[in-house]
């Protein structure tokens, strides 16, 4: 692992460094309220054909949150991605990068199409959403950033059970992912939760964007279903569209192998 100072704030990550001159830098960005360990399997299964990095984000794992947000400061995803920005400045890759969002990572790389575009080469949308909240998910969000601190992030993590995984997903794998939740302190899932709820309406954005796009999600995700992921991938101008036949929300952790194919296909087309 790996740390880069950012604003006051140590910021961690993970960094499989691939010699290989001009190969494609994927920089992994993980969901709420989860940490780089999400991506092991893509680390472990594309290593040898392309430089991973996997951040913790703010306040995620073993980032730090810093001074973050300040008193009378509304968190917005834009402090997220300012990080990014200044994650991919100081990785000077020398092949293209690829931007991959996992759920709120989908939302912070639809925020940096906004600030931060010329950063990143291709992108990838996994398992997200382009739409803002509804006013009934919105209300939930800032429920549980007052609630937290009380609650627990334990608690959290039990709440989000049901959505995340398929039926008959591995005992193993859904602890693992649950424990990487209770982990998570609970001023950062306030701040996340917060900034998401704040968020704005992307998808004005999806039809401007001129990057190689592939969008990808598991064919029982209950959160961002895959009818609405093919109406993100069909608005993006020559996206492909990849559904994960047996993965719920969490597909990279559920079938790595499926999400693995479907990206090396995309770099494969990248070159």
């Amino acid at each position: 692992m790996r740390d880069l100072l950012v604003d006051n704030a140590s910021q961690v990550y993970l960094d499989t460094e691939v010699t290989t001159d001009g190969a494609p830098t994927l920089l992994l960005v993980h969901g709420f309220p989860l940490s780089h360990n999400m991506w092991y399997g893509q680390v472990d299964g594309l290593s040898k054909i392309c430089r991973l990095v996997a951040p913790d984000l703010r306040g995620y794992g073993e980032s730090c949150l810093g001074f973050w947000p300040k008193a009378n400061e509304e968190p917005t995803l834009a402090r997220y991605a300012d990080d990014l920005a200044a994650l991919i400045d100081h990785l000077q890759s020398e092949g293209p990068v690829v931007l991959v969002g996992f759920s709120m990572g989908g939302y912070l790389a639809l925020e940096m199409l906004r600030s931060h575009a010329d950063r990143f080469d291709a992108l990838v949308l996994m398992d997200t959403k382009a739409a803002a909240d509804t006013e009934e998910a919105r209300a939930t969000r800032l429920k549980m950033a007052g609630k937290v601190g009380e609650w627990g992030a334990a608690r959290v993590a039990e709440l989000m059970r049901p959505k995340l995984f398929a039926p008959g997903t591995p005992e193993k794998i859904v602890n693992e992912t649950v424990r990487d939740i209770a982990a998570t302190r609970p001023e950062t899932i306030a701040a996340s939760q917060r900034a998401m709820a704040a968020r704005p309406d992307s998808t004005p954005l999806l039809s401007g964007i001129a990057k190689p796009t592939l969008v990808v999600v598991g064919e029982y995700d209950a959160i961002s279903p895959p009818s609405e992921m093919r109406g993100v991938a069909d608005a993006i101008p020559g996206a492909r569209f990849v559904e994960i036949e047996g993965a719920g929300h969490m597909a990279p952790v559920e079938k790595p192998d499926a999400v693995n194919a479907a990206l090396r296909e995309f770099l494969a087309e990248l070159q």
